[in-house]
């Protein structure tokens, strides 16, 4: 049975086939979805999303699972007095976790994103996020832009307080004052997971327009977290952040559908150095559809074609990859 490590079930584009996308999932063999936060509102609206889908009984053949965090893209409107408005929402994320604890079993999706070089954090409607970014940053798919990260992180930036539609003036949102302001919000929620001794699903993508070998992002990301546990989520870490991590951490290194894509080798050639009991499997739904289905919504079912391509890289069966990554997120869980 496969696992799906990291979905987000509550988006809007699945609310005309919910069923039949479950139905779909089932049917490719997921028994177990995790359903990410990336935000307050979202990662409340996340749990309460599994617990009536667990009193459902046409759902008794898959298990549900939420997790409490803050995407690295929504700092920004922490600008005003980031000290204090952080500690506010940390507290409201451990209030979440604490009205379940059965159900709510991880922090994140939180941690550290530097792909966006302009001064300004773009609005929704800037016309710049219609251009292809550069291939090096490969979660963004530039032939699927309605379901690709960048369009995922800009409705994040739409749904939160901050008025897009006029930017603040550039001072204000330097580079790196918004590397400085997303380092706060991740720590936090490293202290966080500690505290609750729950692991970490860390998202993480360096700016490699300029240069490709760039991994400022991954080298904090793995400094501040190599002393706990988790997963660290769309995996994007060249050879050498690969290496470290499997010599270094404790991490799960997860893959999503983007390994699927011609262009991305070096994701194809790191799962098949990091060893299969450090490797999950994920979706990233409703983004990141795989190369079969490019340009249109993903959903929980394709984790089997992820499972099938580190099947193929490795040799090994689709079965044993099924198997083995399902095991590796349940001894994570046991962890908590």
């Amino acid at each position: 049975m496969l696992t799906d490590t990291h979905a987000h079930l509550y988006w809007d584009s699945f609310e005309e086939d919910f069923d039949d996308m479950l139905k779909r999932a089932i049917n490719a063999g997921v028994s177990t979805i995790i359903n990410v936060g990336v935000d307050i509102e979202k990662s409340e609206q996340a749990l309460k999303q599994v617990q009536n889908l667990e009193k459902d009984p046409k759902w008794q053949n898959i298990k549900f699972f939420s997790t409490i965090g803050i995407h690295p893209h929504e700092s920004v409107k922490y600008s005003d007095n980031p000290d204090v408005s952080i500690h506010q929402d940390i507290t409201k994320l451990e209030q979440i976790y604490q009205s379940n604890i059965s159900r709510c079993i991880a922090v994140g999706e939180c941690g550290l994103d530097f792909f966006f070089p302009s001064p300004v954090i773009p609005s929704v409607s800037e016309k710049s996020l219609d251009s292809s970014p550069s291939a090096q940053n490969d979660r963004i798919d530039t032939n699927q832009m309605n379901y690709s990260a960048v369009n995922y992180e800009v409705s994040l930036r739409a749904s939160s307080s901050v008025n897009h539609s006029s930017p603040k003036p550039a001072a204000r949102y330097s580079g790196s004052r918004i590397k400085n302001l997303q380092r706060k919000l991740f720590q936090t929620q490293i202290d966080l997971a500690k505290k609750l001794n729950l692991p970490l699903i860390v998202h993480c993508r360096d700016d490699r327009s300029k240069n490709s070998e760039n991994s400022e992002a991954w080298d904090e990301c793995i400094e501040m977290t190599k002393n706990h546990f988790g997963i660290y989520h769309c995996y994007s870490g060249l050879l050498p952040t690969t290496n470290y991590i499997i010599q270094n951490t404790h991490f799960l290194v997860s893959f999503t559908a983007n390994i699927t894509y011609p262009k991305n080798e070096y994701l194809r050639d790191a799962a098949k150095i990091i060893p299969l009991d450090r490797i999950v499997l994920e979706t990233d739904s409703p983004f990141l559809a795989p190369q079969s289905n490019r340009g249109k919504r993903n959903e929980p079912a394709n984790v089997v074609e992820v499972a099938q391509t580190i099947a193929e890289v490795k040799g090994i069966s689709l079965e044993e990859v099924a198997s083995k990554t399902s095991e590796n997120v349940a001894k994570l869980l046991r962890m908590r």
